[in-house]
């Protein structure tokens, strides 16, 4: 606990030279003096061998006493040493470091982001990270405000809550200054989604690319995706031993929460399955995919059937907003998703896309 001090040993928080002798104070008890000027109520303690005083913001003793008691708990939770000579850029190189644990595709995202802080960061990288306050954070998103979409901007201010969480850990900060900025509201955008019949037709044009090497297995994967419900991560980790032909059953690898869940042979992949084991593309040990991405594949296919422009993200979608619309329990959906939110988060994503035809379906239920 750090201890206490009388108010003739005062530190920059305090008032003046002049103020700060004892007839311009009134001691309440340990740790607060009243400044007699103002009614102010001032804590003072110490901390690790330097004397702290600290405005507690109130005239009222009850709630100095409140103040001083979360004041001495931060105070207690910092390294003087650490918070005196972390800089920014020191900050920035620590958190480059942590990124190695993270997934190859995300991890090169948040470099790309720390990247752009270093260039852009106007108050230059050798501040010290217990000067930089929630005002400095909200001017550098402010400079780049115009030019960003909302989701964006909230992309930038979850890097630096990312970053200062880890000055927090260090002990160099008792709270996260981001942590007060709010994030911006973001629209609701208008997602194009093919139906099954566009979904069949983009597979059949990608197949039908005689001098594209890559054509068959971007239309494999393509039609994976789509008809499992998978994402470019889970599909670009799938190995021959996941696909278990005697249980009927997949085995996916979610890299968002690392870990594993299966899903079963739906009846619509049965065919495309079928076909990758005759052609022995499914084996032990093997990936099942070179490719990673079909978002080439299915932009040129868009552009030739003149569909909207579909992203890969958008074959997900077609999956569970299909399988809401054939009326499958929203739960046994997140289930196959990797959720164990019990469907919550599946009904609120995708409950809006939902068409009137299946709810003049349902209400035909109703009789």
């Amino acid at each position: 606990m750090p201890g206490c001090a009388t108010p003739s040993h005062p530190d920059s928080n305090a008032p003046s030279n002049k103020a700060r002798s004892r007839k311009r104070f009134q001691r309440l008890g340990n740790h607060l003096f009243r400044y007699r000027a103002t009614g102010l109520i001032y804590g003072v303690f110490r901390l690790k061998g330097k004397v702290v005083w600290r405005n507690l913001g109130t005239v009222d003793k009850t709630e100095a006493k409140k103040v001083l008691a979360e004041t001495l708990s931060k105070a207690e939770r910092i390294d003087l040493v650490i918070a005196r000579s972390l800089t920014l850029d020191k900050l920035v190189q620590l958190y480059d470091q942590s990124l190695n644990s993270f997934s190859p595709g995300t991890a090169e995202n948040r470099r790309c982001l720390l990247g752009f802080l270093k260039r852009t960061w106007p108050y230059g990288l050798s501040a010290k990270v217990a000067d930089i306050s929630p005002v400095h954070l909200r001017n550098w998103l402010a400079l780049h405000k115009r030019r960003l979409c909302n989701s964006t901007w909230n992309t930038y201010l979850r890097l630096l809550r990312a970053l200062f969480d880890l000055a927090v850990e260090a002990k160099a900060l008792t709270e996260n200054p981001a942590s007060k900025i709010e994030p911006q509201r973001r629209g609701n955008p208008a997602r194009a989604t093919p139906s099954w019949e566009q979904f069949q037709a983009i597979i059949a044009t990608v197949r039908s690319q005689k001098f594209n090497a890559r054509a068959q297995e971007s239309a494999n994967l393509i039609e994976l995706m789509g008809c499992c419900g998978l994402g470019q991560a889970e599909t670009h980790n799938l190995l021959g031993e996941h696909f278990d032909f005697k249980r009927q059953q997949i085995t996916v690898f979610r890299q968002k929460t690392r870990k594993a869940f299966l899903i079963p042979f739906y009846p619509q992949a049965m065919p495309l399955l079928e076909r990758l084991q005759a052609a022995g593309q499914i084996k032990n040990g093997q990936l099942l995919f070179r490719w990673r991405s079909p978002e080439v594949a299915l932009r040129h296919a868009c552009q030739r059937l003149g569909y909207p422009h579909f992203s890969p993200r958008s074959l997900r979608r077609m999956f569970i907003l299909r399988a809401l619309e054939r009326g499958i329990d929203p739960r046994v959906i997140a289930s196959w998703q990797g959720h164990v939110d019990g469907g919550t988060l599946v009904l609120r994503v995708y409950g809006a896309f939902i068409g009137s035809a299946h709810a003049q379906r349902m209400a035909a239920l109703l009789v």
